[in-house]
């Protein structure tokens, strides 16, 4: 089974359509897109610092006399483009200001502070960025493989994908449903499908089953499965449905009414000697006048467990096995397993209805173990299914797996037809199809509970696998349901198509390396970090240009143009007459002449710093 990540756009409906919308990337392309945003933080930081220090001058800009380090503060206020540089600043501003100014350290450090906690909380925004791909959800959308219902060729390629698919199932169920912490549990939507187990009344007539009366069956229920959080079939809130499933167990009694040694003709027909062979009668097998047949040799041959198992499915006619009047139930599936000890001993007694062994035998060395009780104990199983519309809270009844469709299809349920589409997958698998591995000697109920949780996962895994393909190479096709008879029923196209819709609609936890974006959080950071940035370019000159116009705030924007440094340089030249200036409210002042004036002094103030040189045409030479 090929699972390929889908990369692009999507909807995880778990979260909405909102919340939910996530774009899917390789580990390049997210590593890049990780870079950028980590990148446009780091602008964005810088643009809001522009902002913040323009804000903060004009609050800070009054006319009057003021001192040289409020001038100095005004100055690194509108020419520090970085908040570590205004820091800096800030600190030897303070230290140097000791003794010179009223309150040095109060007037600046507060400054020095707010630029490091500035910096700080950037530095967390840009670290934090690049994780930005963790508030996505956790699935991935799996691209659409060999879609469909895959149908074995022939019964040899249906045993050797069942006995994969049972493998792969226990195996995984042996795992995860008791320790969801493996890392192979993190593929499927959900680690495992929780289960409940109890003792139950024999749902079977009272002469057909063993142990004792009032409890001896034991009774199987699912959790409420949906289709979207438990099987990561990706929709709507309106195309989901619910799923239950539940399995009564009970061991059967084997008295002469039910077993019989083959004597006569018919062993020798069967090419054994009388009581070699036993016949358990539990319904014909097609022409067969029994069920099951066993052979005592098996003791003898040093080999363990074996199974045997039947199945007859509600409301069908041709079932291979019909079970007699005592097992049939309506409405209900019934799996009936034989299962053989073989050549299996006990160390100690047991009393247990299925391995109980209790027939001492000696050893030659003295040691004793105990023989099972019986040749094959027969168990016999009772499923039923249950779907839900979770949008109205309506049920089908608890039946069979032949029936559940026609029930989900009642009008009083409401279902659509991706609803439909849904509850076909659920209802395939019966626990009897992962009783073929060897069973251990143990309590028969933990045995059933293992069957059951086998059943589950490989439920779980079996819708995966419609969307990506057979989890195994074995001869066969896939069966397309939207590529049906074309003279399917308007109803039945609707099916048809919600089932190619599910072919791009299963979602999966294993990432593959690939990085998921939430659409929502990306549109939110991009937004506002070029609203700032956009604002810290129009802030300013749309500022200055309302307060000039209303005359409310026009020293402040005077304030603001003067303190630019290349104001401040305009200004002291002009204060040593070097050059003739224009462009005393630009951003960038300049000469009206090709003025050239050289620099002689080391302080400006103590003696005279420029010398202007004049062309005789009207330029300037050095």
């Amino acid at each position: 089974m090929s699972q390929e990540i889908h990369t692009g756009v999507w909807i995880d409906w778990s979260h909405g359509r909102v919340l939910g919308a996530t774009i899917t990337m390789s580990a390049r392309d997210g590593a890049l897109l990780l870079a950028f945003i980590a990148t446009f933080v780091t602008v964005v930081a810088t643009r809001l610092w522009r902002i913040v220090t323009f804000a903060c001058h004009q609050i800070l800009a009054s006319g009057g006399e003021h001192d040289g380090l409020y001038y100095q503060r005004q100055l690194i206020l509108r020419n520090t483009p970085t908040p570590m540089a205004a820091t800096g600043l800030f600190l030897r501003q303070a230290w140097n200001w000791r003794g010179h100014a009223n309150y040095p350290l109060l007037r600046t450090l507060p400054w020095a502070i707010g630029g490091v906690l500035y910096v700080a909380v950037f530095a967390v925004a840009a670290i934090f960025s690049s994780r930005i791909s963790d508030g996505a959800t956790q699935f991935r959308l799996l691209a659409a493989g060999d879609c469909g219902a895959f149908e074995p060729a022939d019964r040899d390629a249906l045993q050797q994908k069942s006995t994969y698919d049972n493998s792969m199932a226990s195996v995984y169920a042996r795992q995860c449903y008791t320790n969801s912490s493996a890392a192979s549990c993190n593929s499927l939507p959900v680690s495992s499908i929780r289960w409940t187990g109890t003792s139950v009344e024999c749902p079977f007539a009272d002469d057909i089953c063993a142990g004792s009366t009032g409890a001896s069956a034991f009774k199987m229920e699912s959790e409420v499965i949906n289709s979207q959080s438990h099987l990561g079939i990706n929709g709507a809130d309106k195309y989901r449905v619910d799923y239950r499933r539940e399995t009564v167990c009970a061991p059967l009694i084997t008295g002469s009414r039910f077993a019989r040694d083959v004597n006569g003709s018919e062993a020798e027909t069967l090419g054994w000697e009388d009581n070699v062979l036993t016949k358990y009668l539990y319904g014909n097998l097609e022409s067969r006048n029994y069920t099951h047949i066993y052979n005592k040799y098996g003791q003898n041959m040093h080999i363990g467990y074996g199974t045997g198992v039947y199945v007859s499915f509600a409301h069908r006619t041709d079932n291979y096995w019909k079970p007699i009047d005592a097992l049939a139930l309506d409405h209900r599936d019934i799996t009936l397993m034989f299962i053989a000890p073989n050549s299996v001993l006990h160390l100690h007694q047991n009393d247990d209805p299925v391995f109980g062994a209790n027939i001492p035998v000696v050893t030659e060395d003295g040691t004793t173990y105990y023989q099972p009780d019986r040749y094959v104990s027969p168990i016999a199983c009772a499923d039923r299914h249950e779907i839900c519309n979770p949008n109205n809270g309506i049920c089908t009844s608890l039946v069979g797996s032949g029936e559940i469709m026609s029930s989900a299809r009642e009008e009083r349920l409401e279902l659509d037809p991706v609803q439909l589409a849904t509850s076909f997958l659920e209802a395939q698998e019966l626990v009897a199809e992962l009783t073929q591995l060897k069973l251990p000697s143990d309590q028969w109920k933990r045995e059933m509970g293992r069957l059951f949780a086998d059943a589950l996962s490989k439920l779980q895994h079996q819708v995966t696998e419609y969307a990506t393909g057979p989890s195994i190479a074995v001869p066969g096709s896939i069966f397309k349901a939207w590529s049906a008879s074309a003279n399917s029923s308007e109803a039945d196209e609707q099916v048809q198509d919600a089932h190619e819709a599910m072919c791009k609609s299963q979602i999966t936890r294993d990432a593959q390396g690939t990085l998921n974006f939430s659409i929502l959080g990306l549109s939110l950071l991009l937004a506002v970090g070029f609203v700032i940035i956009g604002l810290s370019f129009v802030l300013e000159p749309t500022t200055i240009f309302l307060q000039k116009k209303s005359g409310y705030g026009a020293t402040k924007a005077k304030r603001w143009e003067r303190d630019e440094n290349l104001q401040v340089m305009r200004m002291l030249f002009e204060l040593r007459y070097a050059g003739r200036w224009k462009g005393r409210t630009d951003s960038f002042p300049t000469t009206i002449s090709k003025d050239r004036f050289r620099y002689d002094a080391d302080y400006l103030g103590e003696e005279q710093m420029y010398q202007e040189i004049r062309h005789k045409a009207g330029g300037v030479k050095s």
